[in-house]
């Protein structure tokens, strides 16, 4: 079958529901007219890629932030479409493996260096790896395990060039 129409249903959500729940499907059942089983979001949005559609909406051209209200989708701007060679990857980053990782890192480390230890036992590309490190360095912080010790330099001015240094964490004994 040529067509592909993937259908998202609410099915028991309560009013407000959590981030999570909503980007994992957690009360959604997913549907495609060509029959393939799709089980959660992760499949059906495997699916999506493989047939050209949007990544975020699906192919819908809308997205339903909860069972009573739906939007336009910004990602396709409504067309349902994906972008040519548009790729989406989830980590799955355990607590574990947060752990193994902050062991990796030395007691001064800026962005790079979590970068580059991420980078090291990853796949998915340097979009992945930076988000998975924002979130390891904020999980860190979270847990009085690392403190922020150097800012970003930030030069203003006309004509002047901005310059963003690395910024330091240390951890916290």
């Amino acid at each position: 079958m040529d067509q592909h129409v993937i259908t998202t249903e609410w099915v028991d959500a309560p009013d407000e529901i959590a981030y999570h729940d909503y980007v994992e499907g957690t009360y959604n059942t997913f549907s495609c007219t060509c029959d393939q089983p799709l089980a959660d979001r992760d499949a059906a949005t495997r699916h999506a890629a493989e047939v050209g559609q949007c990544l975020m909406c699906l192919g819908s051209g809308t997205i339903s932030i909860n069972p009573h209200h739906s939007g336009g989708c910004d990602s396709c701007a409504g067309s349902g479409k994906s972008a040519p060679g548009s790729v989406m990857i989830q980590a799955r980053v355990t607590q574990s493996f947060v752990k193994e990782m902050a062991a990796l890192l030395p007691a001064e480390f800026g962005l790079s260096d979590v970068v580059e230890v991420l980078g090291r036992r990853m796949e998915g590309g340097a979009e992945t790896v930076l988000s998975v490190a924002a979130g390891l360095i904020r999980y860190l912080e979270v847990q009085g395990e690392v403190v922020l010790c150097t800012a970003p330099d930030f030069l203003p001015g006309d004509g002047v060039e901005q310059r963003y240094d690395d910024p330091r964490w240390l951890r916290v004994p």
